[in-house]
């Protein structure tokens, strides 16, 4: 009993809880590096508790053996479950249970990005391009998402593009901000259907093999709450809250999660690293890492001028998928599809 207590102390003073210790190959490797520190401070006070606790059974052997019995399997059941607490078992198997399951990420190891290019155009974020690449077999689609001047969110990848796209008034300012009605009226390019996020539910609704991954821009604090206030009343409004699960949210930085899950419990995250300045640094990467394990953020996305080997393997001992972005050279992709990392692409046509 006294065993285990001071076993579960010390793996979480060594260790971390469950969790962190599965993912720390001395430990998964049978604290092959720590058996003397193990002995020192486990075996030998256990040890002699064992000894002191002999010595009083001897004195008290008078004692009703079935009381004592009984005494000692609650001692055991009660070590047992404050080595559990200790540990945070709880946390650990959920994970496992969780990951068990199927994930977003083994729909595909290819994300679309801005709904994919449409007659070789990219960035369009637009329904045509949207309808054409998923007949073309692709299911994970990221999507650019803005607000509108009257706080509404459309698919586009930013307001000066826009501007430039429809340029039907010469005296419109480059950072004019259209309302819905004035975007959704304009064609993108001049020939290409615009999306609202009701549309975008609408095809979710339709469509219930594929995911959206949001690049919803800003990395305030207020920006993030009314960005995603406006996509859960959108799910709301159109009466498809479940929609909401097939959404991935990207986030930019830690807190951005914290901002988010208050608002809505969304069960797929993704941490795209770029405006986090990430380099390719491998001590960054096992902070990240981290990060996501604790926080069931499965999936972690980076630039891929910035991917150098051991990278993956970081975030493989933690359990986390590796993408990397935006590769368009057809040998560059398979690449990396080779050594299990996914990839963000406009480059759809290879995969037809």
């Amino acid at each position: 009993m006294i065993f285990v207590i001071t076993a579960a102390l010390w793996i979480r003073g060594t260790y971390g809880t469950l969790t962190f210790a599965m993912v720390n190959e001395s430990f998964r490797n049978g604290l092959q590096n720590n058996r003397m520190l193990f002995a020192t401070y486990v075996v030998l006070p256990t040890s002699v508790i064992f000894v002191i606790l002999l010595i009083a059974h001897i004195v008290c052997k008078e004692m009703n053996k079935r009381r004592a019995a009984y005494i000692s399997a609650f001692l055991l059941g009660l070590s047992v479950c404050a080595a559990v607490m200790i540990l945070d078992v709880g946390s650990y198997l959920g994970r496992q249970y969780r990951l068990a399951g199927r994930q977003w990420y083994n729909t595909d190891d290819v994300v679309v990005h801005a709904l994919g290019s449409i007659d070789g155009v990219t960035y369009t974020n637009s329904k045509e391009a949207l309808e054409y690449n998923y007949e073309a077999g692709k299911r994970l689609f990221e999507c650019d998402l803005i607000m509108t001047a009257d706080k509404q969110m459309v698919a586009c990848h930013d307001w000066k593009l826009w501007n430039r796209e429809t340029n039907q008034d010469s005296s419109r300012d480059e950072d004019y901000i259209p309302t819905l009605d004035d975007f959704m009226s304009h064609k993108v390019m001049g020939k290409y259907t615009p999306l609202s996020v009701d549309d975008i539910m609408q095809f979710l609704k339709e469509h219930p093999d594929m995911y959206i991954i949001t690049d919803t821009k800003h990395s305030k604090p207020e920006e993030i709450k009314e960005e995603f206030y406006a996509l859960v009343d959108a799910a709301a409004r159109n009466d498809c809250e479940e929609m909401l699960d097939r959404f991935v949210v990207q986030i930019y930085h830690m807190y951005m999660h914290d901002i988010v899950d208050v608002i809505y419990l969304f069960p797929n995250y993704i941490f795209t690293l770029y405006l986090e300045g990430y380099k390719g640094e491998e001590d960054r990467m096992q902070q990240y890492a981290e990060y996501c394990m604790l926080h069931d953020i499965d999936v972690i996305t980076m630039n891929a001028r910035y991917y150098q080997d051991g990278l993956s393997d970081i975030c493989e001992w933690y359990g986390i998928h590796m993408f990397v972005h935006t590769v368009n050279d057809d040998d560059e992709i398979e690449a990396y599809r080779e050594k299990g990392i996914g990839v963000y692409t406009d480059n759809t046509r290879i995969f037809f």
